[in-house]
């Protein structure tokens, strides 16, 4: 039976986040039996990228100016560890009589360029690499991906764009849901509670990891502040925290970042303002993990004191471990109970792959899915994401 006539698809969505640490992935049981689009996760999984490959993704993230063949083969090789990793889980999947009909894969961003909405005449870019056909052509799966280029070429960002499916994933009949994920940028997801005449809103709050994992290697020479037990130890520098907060971001200029934002160029200036200040390394850590919360906590204020039906916000990404990160939420949201994502059905490690797996099946339905979630109009929804075929087996 062809694929498309298949009422029911169990899809494995791969993803490799902001934060480099290795691939995600999730299988996905997405069945549209009865006129209605249900989805299940099934299983999860995580493999660890090369020592080489993972320093060959970071050279691409940081660097200025970059050589075109050192992204084709990155992209090459990305795209083939992608595809073995898919395959050994295929594998483990097999064993259990789990089959896998589609992989959708998100690819490893590697720019994110928004545009202000006032710069009209100017477009948004971005890039994912980590070649499809690769993947395709070692699992012997049809395969989706590239899932941004669509909306950014309707001029919009090309982010947030998995809040469609974190929705079918998670938008409950009886309550409204907040979900903040803590990844190399945070970002929130919300869905208010049925005909509460409240609308659905993403977008990024600011940084996440990525600026205390890249102020750790450089001040500590570690790779991440494990717990944020020396986040813990410092104490924030309002003035640093005051002139970064200034920064066109944190007036709602965009609705997406990155790295480009959040990362080394940030980190440098910091550094220079701590040295101008006399402020210790430690005090510097702890006013970037104090930027992060402080990000969060102006992005979700208003919408928990519009909505009362929020009771809890859910926490999803590796920040999600940080003490630092959820004892300071404790204080500035002290209305609202923190918990993990994983009491809502889903392993909060494995929640980004399963999103894709629901847009990887929504493609290949040639299904429209919605990203403008800041109370915009939006005229035309995009089919998101491209489909490749596996080769033909002689």
């Amino acid at each position: 039976m062809k694929l498309i006539n298949k009422k029911s698809l169990t899809v494995l969505g791969i993803n490799s986040g902001t934060s480099v640490d290795g691939i995600d992935l999730a299988a996905v049981k997405i069945d549209r039996s009865n006129g209605k689009v249900s989805a299940r996760f099934i299983k999860g999984s995580a493999k660890k990228f090369s020592p080489h490959l993972r320093l060959k993704i970071i050279a691409l993230l940081e660097s200025q100016s970059v050589i075109m063949e050192d992204i084709i083969d990155t992209d090459n090789r990305l795209g083939e560890s992608f595809g073995r990793a898919a395959m050994s889980f295929l594998r483990s999947l097999e064993k259990e009589k789990i089959k896998i009909d589609v992989i959708a894969s998100h690819g490893q961003t590697v720019r994110h360029l928004p545009v202000p909405a006032s710069r009209a005449n100017k477009k948004s870019g971005t890039l994912q690499i980590g070649s499809l056909e690769m993947i395709s052509n070692i699992t012997g799966k049809l395969t989706v991906g590239d899932f941004r280029q669509a909306d950014i070429a309707l001029g919009n960002e090309g982010a947030p764009i998995t809040v469609a499916a974190m929705k079918r994933l998670f938008a409950a009949k009886n309550e409204s849901r907040l979900i903040l994920n803590i990844g190399g940028i945070s970002n929130f997801f919300y869905f208010p509670k049925p005909n509460s005449g409240l609308k659905v809103k993403a977008r990024d709050c600011g940084p996440g990891n990525s600026l205390c994992d890249l102020l750790s290697q450089k001040l500590f020479n570690r790779k991440f502040d494990h717990n944020g037990k020396i986040a813990n130890s410092g104490r924030p520098s309002k003035k640093i925290l005051t002139l970064i907060m200034a920064e066109p971001f944190f007036k709602g200029k965009y609705v997406s970042a990155g790295k480009e934002m959040f990362g080394e160029s940030l980190t440098t200036k910091m550094t220079a303002l701590a040295v101008k200040f006399s402020i210790s390394n430690s005090d510097l850590l702890s006013t970037a993990a104090e930027l992060t919360v402080l990000s969060i906590a102006h992005g979700l204020k208003p919408l928990i004191k519009k909505d009362k039906n929020i009771e809890k916000l859910y926490l999803t990404g590796g920040g999600r471990k940080n003490k630092f990160f959820v004892s300071r939420l404790k204080e500035l949201l002290p209305e609202t109970k923190i918990e993990m994502a994983d009491k809502l059905g889903i392993n909060a490690d494995y929640i980004e792959a399963a999103a894709y797996a629901v847009m990887g099946e929504a493609a290949l339905r040639s299904e429209p899915l919605p990203t403008l979630f800041t109370g915009k109009d939006q005229k035309q929804i995009a089919v998101l994401g491209k489909i490749v075929q596996p080769p033909v087996r002689i």
